[in-house]
């Protein structure tokens, strides 16, 4: 199989000798009992292999974790459900004080089959956009911008919108331009009778899709990923000018629209699942705000704690994400829900490990606040 120059990382001879020992070790570690991983193993995780031409490159684990979880946790916990639902709100409408919004505005129509916008109320910044290359195109707009987070800190993300069906042979050529190795899908293509996002991949193995000059093939069939069952795991080949790259479609389809999936680590399982990519990792919901940049903001916090380093306060980190792609994290549901999954990794999960935060006064603030989340989101 003939791989795409693009796609091949160039490396340096110091590079090469610094991973002379990456496959003895990732050996020794796969080799241990997989319920006794640590915190520290969590976090620098690659649990499916990255695609061929992309070493793993994982977290580096946190020098020490105690302090900087223990301010993030309090804050939470003394903030409680309520208010930081006020908090969201107050701050629900920000955009960057300079944000346009020229490309999406010329690519907006009234008639949906002519429209490269899914959604009119939902706009594309011109900001971070992600910009096609494909030949021959009629322009060079899609609805996706570039989003960082602290360890790489430009293009660590493409946030986008569910592929139209008149869009898919973009989102193709951008996932191809970009050597795109992940793609993360965080809807159904059909939710309470709504069409949300076009079938833009093969289902059955051996299938294969035509887009043009881009042919995707599912190579693997649809298989649950081992360590949690709810994501669904592709293998595509995407075939283009006579050369083949590998992508792997993860799609985690129980998350709802505009609301929070149970209360369970799946978020943090599909994030390590894909953490490995050096590439941009393509994730999309319907909307590519919602959904997208709530799990984009949880792996911006999970990132700071490795590096050791504070979290900025959550309004803050909101706007960061929003200088970015517009409207990220898009209810106060999803802003508690970041909340919540980070509280019962820390305090359920690594009980033992952070034992020390749960104080008497703690540990009635967090039960509280699992009764008002819970009362909140309808769990």
């Amino acid at each position: 199989m003939k791989s795409l120059d693009i796609f091949k990382k160039k490396t340096t001879k110091k590079e090469r000798r610094k991973g002379g020992n990456t496959k003895t070790e990732h050996s020794r570690k796969t080799k241990k009992d997989k319920t006794s991983r640590t915190l520290d193993e969590d976090l620098t995780a690659t649990v499916m292999a990255p695609a061929p031409g992309a070493p793993s490159q994982p977290l580096q684990p946190p020098i020490q974790t105690h302090p900087i979880v223990g301010q993030w946790v309090q804050r939470a916990l003394d903030y409680g459900v309520e208010r930081l639902r006020d908090e969201f709100r107050q701050m629900a409408k920000y955009t960057r004080a300079d944000m346009t919004q020229n490309a999406f505005n010329a690519n907006q129509s009234a008639n949906i089959s002519e429209s490269k916008n899914r959604y009119a109320d939902v706009p594309c910044q011109d900001q971070n956009i992600v910009t096609l290359l494909k030949p021959p195109a009629p322009n060079d707009y899609i609805h996706a911008n570039f989003v960082g987070c602290p360890m790489v800190p430009e293009r660590r993300f493409i946030c986008t919108q569910g592929p139209l069906d008149h869009t898919v042979e973009d989102f193709w050529w951008m996932v191809v331009q970009q050597r795109v190795e992940q793609i993360v899908m965080l809807c159904k293509t059909i939710e309470t009778g709504k069409l949300k996002c076009a079938q833009y991949w093969p289902l059955n193995m051996g299938e294969k899709r035509v887009f043009n000059s881009i042919v995707v093939e599912n190579v693997s069939g649809t298989k649950a990923m081992e360590r949690d069952g709810e994501i669904q795991v592709t293998t595509l080949h995407v075939y283009v000018g006579g050369n083949t790259m590998i992508v792997r479609h993860l799609h985690w389809s129980e998350w709802p629209d505009r609301g929070v999936p149970p209360c369970k680590l799946t978020s943090l399982e599909l994030l390590s699942a894909v953490r490995g990519s050096r590439m941009p990792i393509v994730v999309h919901c319907s909307a590519g705000i919602g959904r997208t940049g709530t799990i984009v903001a949880i792996e911006y916090i999970l990132e700071r704690i490795a590096e050791n380093k504070q979290c900025p306060p959550m309004p803050d980190l909101v706007k960061s994400l929003r200088d970015q792609r517009a409207y990220s994290i898009q209810t106060d549901l999803q802003y508690l829900y970041i909340h919540r999954v980070m509280l019962n990794y820390f305090l359920d999960k690594y009980k033992e490990k952070y034992c020390a935060l749960l104080t008497p006064d703690n540990l009635l603030k967090y039960d509280k606040f699992i009764k008002d989340y819970n009362l909140a989101t309808g769990q």
